[in-house]
């Protein structure tokens, strides 16, 4: 079984330097300590997908691996976005089922980082994210987003967009999903759900939000949707998403 870590840098500012600086050096270290092959995309390549987002290429990376034949069946691939602190070097980025991510601690269940066992389910669960079919007919439709506005979940969230529709989840929730039956699956479900709860817990694992932290209120302030508190020495995985600061103590383990 090869197991197998990438990630996608191409920032055009400041955060490229804090990656190649920071983040790189940690993602590498990772992954010779726990036997992890690691891969790093920085330009451009292949988009695939004309869209807002470029978050598909998550996902759109993975079945380039498989098609290639670098990623064979048995094989587990992590992705991590270029945006995250592997804090906790012995965390074991792999899944007891087949697909595995965390419900962050602003409550979404985030694609930021993810693990996929290279099976069946897995292979067709990438075909799922990237179809085509489902992508256009939902692109346009806009909806209810957290702060009541109205915009396509489709073209700002890619990828985490499409596996909502696929589990069935509500775009927000001021429940937290952790909280809710089945994590939130089947909350929203309607004719394009794919997957029934049975197929859902049989091959998906959620991860609590220490795997994803992406608010501390000591560091970011206050946030009204920070619903799943963390204390700082529990993180595992911290995500400095939705603008938050690229912190360099995370990667160092000197205060800031």
């Amino acid at each position: 079984m090869k197991k197998v870590l990438f990630t996608i840098a191409r920032y055009e500012d400041q955060r490229q330097d804090f990656f190649e600086k920071y983040t790189r050096p940690k993602n590498k270290r990772y992954c010779q300590k726990n036997g992890f092959e690691y891969i790093e995309y920085n330009d451009d390549g292949h988009k695939h997908r004309d869209s807002l987002t470029r978050s598909w290429d998550k996902f759109g990376k993975v079945r380039e691996l498989m098609e290639d034949r670098h990623l064979k069946p048995g094989d587990i691939v992590t992705n991590i976005d270029a945006d995250m602190c592997l804090v906790d070097e012995d965390c074991p980025l792999v899944t007891n089922k087949t697909f595995s991510y965390a419900i962050d601690s602003c409550n979404t269940h985030c694609m930021g980082a993810y693990s996929l066992k290279i099976n069946e389910w897995g292979m067709n669960l990438v075909r799922l994210i990237l179809d085509e079919d489902r992508y256009n007919k939902y692109k346009d439709h806009k909806t209810i987003g957290s702060m009541g506005e109205t915009s396509s979940f489709w073209e700002i969230f890619g990828e985490q967009a499409s596996w909502y529709s696929l589990a069935g989840i509500k775009r927000h929730s001021w429940v937290p999903f952790l909280l809710m039956p089945h994590y939130g699956w089947h909350s929203e479900a309607n004719e394009d759900t794919v997957y029934s709860l049975k197929e859902l817990y049989e091959n998906v694992e959620v991860l609590d939000p220490n795997w994803n932290v992406t608010h501390i209120p000591e560091e970011d302030g206050q946030d009204q949707f920070y619903m799943l508190p963390t204390r700082k020495e529990d993180v595992i995985i911290r995500h400095f998403a939705g603008g938050r600061t690229w912190r360099a103590d995370y990667f160092t383990g000197e205060e800031q």
